[in-house]
């Protein structure tokens, strides 16, 4: 498992090109940012960048029902595509990140 913050830098990349389904993206961010926060070294703007991303990404519902029942509760496969595209875009942006790609098995039957 990584404990660095490149590992983050991978799920944005292998989601934004469709090899991980959103459930896995959500499930494995969770992991290496959400439990291992206090272990991985990112400063203040990566902090606040991931942290945003972490509130729509614990919030992501698969199922349209949810989203449907209970607007304000769960976020949608767009809406969770577009807070990863704007991070990393906002990231890349400022420099960070450039150059670290992780290639997976294709999972992408979402």
């Amino acid at each position: 498992m990584y404990t660095d913050k490149r590992r983050l830098y991978q799920l944005m990349d292998a989601y934004l090109r469709g090899l991980i389904t959103g459930w896995t993206f959500c499930n494995e961010f969770y992991v290496a940012y959400d439990v291992n926060e206090f272990d991985i070294h990112l400063d203040d703007i990566e902090k606040k960048a991931f942290g945003e991303l972490s509130e729509v990404a614990g919030r992501y519902s698969p199922f349209k029902e949810d989203y449907e029942d209970h607007p304000k509760a769960f976020y949608t496969k767009e809406e969770l595509k577009a807070k990863v595209l704007e991070t990393q875009e906002k990231l890349n942006a400022l420099g960070y990140g450039r150059g670290i790609t992780f290639v997976m098995e294709d999972q992408s039957d979402e």
